[in-house]
């Protein structure tokens, strides 16, 4: 690109894979012209009302979730699941380990009149933050999506869960994602104070931005109309990586990809 060439906002081989697997998805599920239709979906009450009743949130928010990403009629239980660890810290000031439990899970079963159906778990301390609870839910629809592929996807399993982060922004969730890959916020009770942090999904804050940006390019759309609804520190990367697209041919660049040689990308580590 030159020496004065826009810089990738992720590293080669993760933008590699990220194409790829766009390629993939496209082929998968519908075609560019099924992409066009899905809309970018919006943290605003447009998309989302959030019951007044703490019962209901999750129920309303995953139903709302599946209508949002085409998949109103595929049948699927919801629970609660494990809550986070309780803060454990010391009277006074204090940064808080990251929570480690998990945020959503998912399997597939069959009912007894052989039948089968997702059933999706969340984690109960979501309901707090309905944002991060839409991410999750969009993830872990994303794998229920991901299980009706024909063909085997780019980097295989090694980078399944990676992919179900982007195949949750392909369905329009990005901002979501985006919004909720990392948190660090204050607290305060009555005898301490301090820090907690936590981390959520699997694709980094600029990958998932990135993948924001590609997927509103492949649909024809804007992605710059999705700032105002970023957090404030994510902007930055958005124009990045806008300006890095602009100047690229993503529709050259997929197609010279041959998705059956396509291995393992180097950017994932275990």
């Amino acid at each position: 690109m030159g020496l004065f060439g826009t810089k990738s906002p992720v590293e080669p081989d993760e933008w590699e894979w990220m194409l790829a697997s766009f390629k993939w998805l496209l082929e998968e599920y519908g075609g560019a012209e099924m992409h066009r239709r899905q809309a970018l979906i919006l943290p605003t009450e447009d998309f989302f009302a959030v019951p007044s009743d703490r019962e209901e949130i999750a129920r309303a928010l995953f139903e709302q979730t599946k209508l949002h990403a085409g998949m109103r009629d595929w049948p699927a239980t919801l629970a609660a699941g494990e809550r986070g660890r309780e803060r454990s810290v010391q009277p006074g000031f204090a940064l808080v380990h990251q929570n480690d439990a998990n945020l959503g899970e998912f399997r597939l079963r069959t009912t007894g009149d052989r039948q089968v159906e997702a059933d999706i778990r969340y984690n109960p301390d979501l309901v707090d933050a309905p944002e991060a609870l839409i991410a999750t839910l969009a993830h872990e629809l994303a794998h229920y999506l991901l299980c009706s592929a024909r063909t085997r996807a780019p980097g295989g399993e090694a980078l399944h869960e990676h992919l179900t982060d982007l195949c949750a922004v392909f369905l329009g969730f990005g901002i979501f994602l985006a919004n909720n890959a990392r948190s660090f916020a204050a607290f305060s009770e009555f005898d301490q104070m301090g820090w907690q942090s936590s981390l959520q999904g699997y694709l980094s804050e600029k990958a998932l931005v990135t993948a924001l940006v590609v997927s509103e390019s492949l649909a024809g759309r804007d992605a710059g109309a999705s700032a105002a609804h970023l957090k404030p520190h994510l902007r930055s990367d958005l124009k990045r990586a806008q300006k890095f697209v602009s100047r690229r041919d993503l529709k050259a660049e997929m197609e010279a990809i041959d998705l059956g040689e396509f291995g393992v990308s180097a950017f994932y580590s275990d």
